[in-house]
């Protein structure tokens, strides 16, 4: 009796409060120290290279979308790139001198950098501008694979100032991965004198269809390549000779500077010559938040950028870059519904190809300066 008794009221094990059994304990340990641990850094890099296409994202929408202001009812006006690039990079400085003050005891020269260096560092700036301003001019009427596609030909670029500048090797399959790149940036752009006429050239917010727009969006999307690779030869003769974020203070403060003067010289003159860089700030919460997440997804790409980098090998985290296309692709198709051209697919694999080729011929050689690498993943965008 007393037996049955104590089994009546002895409690039953309930589903719901009964630990996990311990072989699922056992794999999700297992999976961890075998897969997520030693590709942390790879996951780092692949979720920065995520939030980097988010940045990319929020600066085409602002600079093409034509919402409506759900209180006054009214479309609201594109932002132009200056004015993405001043709101942008007057908070970078903000952020960089903030940096240089906390850690003012480890950072010698700050926020000016070495007397010595001083012009390079000026060069460096205003050649970040027009990279940054090649990239944000193009997404205006490139759609956001093209554009991104053409920064690509940045490696080639800095080979061939490399052997000028530096008196660096150049090979001949770096000669011929850079003519084939270029090829593939024709493909892109589709001349018309190579490719005739569209049949409708209006234009839709993912890209121009008249190709004049879309000449003239990938020439200065090329001017933002060479901008690109003089910053790539500059960083190398500075080294370690400044610290990283005196660099990226250079940068942000030379593009906060010109891009004032330019929406001041547009706002006078420029307008006869370019008419649609006409000045709108953000209206309504839309574009505000969006223009707030522009800042958020660059702030969190650059940490995940920095982690990534400090466990992965420069290699690999170069070509982890290549994952921008993949992404770029995807938002082209989900957000504006707009699968790349046959031409625009070949042109791709053209530009990608190459640069993978001349990647894995380039010599094995060291570079000087511990810093350069750190200097160029915090300037990403």
């Amino acid at each position: 009796m007393d037996e049955a008794h104590q089994s009546i009221g002895a409690p039953s094990p309930s589903p719901f409060n009964s630990e996990p059994p311990k072989e699922s304990q056992h794999l999700l340990r297992r999976f961890s120290q075998d897969y997520l641990k030693p590709n942390l850094g790879l996951i780092y890099l692949v979720a920065a290279e995520l939030f980097s296409s988010l940045m990319v994202v929020s600066t085409k929408i602002l600079e093409t979308d034509h919402a409506v202001d759900t209180n006054s009812g009214e479309a609201l006006q594109p932002i132009e790139p200056l004015q993405i690039l001043f709101a942008r990079m007057t908070f970078t400085y903000a952020a960089a001198l903030v940096y240089m003050l906390i850690n003012h005891r480890k950072i010698s020269d700050a926020p000016f950098g070495p007397r010595k260096l001083r012009p390079w560092l000026l060069l460096r700036g205003t050649m970040g501008f027009c990279s940054v301003f090649g990239m944000y001019f193009s997404l205006m009427y490139l759609t956001l694979s093209d554009a991104v596609i053409v920064t690509f030909l940045t490696p080639a670029v800095t080979v061939m100032l490399a052997a000028v500048v530096l008196r660096e090797r150049f090979t001949k399959v770096e000669a011929f991965g850079t003519l084939v790149s270029l090829i593939g940036v024709v493909l892109i752009v589709r001349p018309s004198f190579l490719f005739g006429l569209p049949s409708d050239l209006d234009n839709s917010p993912a890209e121009a269809a008249d190709p004049r727009k879309r000449l003239l969006a990938t020439m200065v999307g090329l001017l933002g390549v060479l901008g690109g690779s003089v910053v790539y030869i500059v960083l190398r003769y500075i080294g370690d000779q400044a610290h990283a974020i005196i660099s990226v203070g250079y940068l942000s403060s030379t593009v906060t500077v010109i891009s004032l003067v330019g929406l001041i010289v547009f706002s006078l003159v420029g307008l006869i010559v370019f008419p649609s860089m006409r000045s709108s700030w953000p209206h309504g919460r839309r574009q505000w938040f969006i223009l707030l997440n522009l800042g958020f997804c660059g702030f969190i790409y650059q940490l995940l950028l920095t982690m990534g980098v400090q466990r992965e090998r420069a290699g690999l985290s170069s070509v982890m870059t290549y994952t921008q296309l993949v992404y770029a692709v995807g938002w082209d198709v989900m957000l504006w519904h707009h699968w790349p051209s046959k031409w625009s697919w070949l042109g791709m694999l053209v530009i990608v190809g190459a640069t993978v080729v001349v990647a894995r011929c380039k010599p094995k050689e060291p570079l000087p300066g511990a810093s350069l690498t750190e200097t160029l993943e915090l300037e990403q965008f």
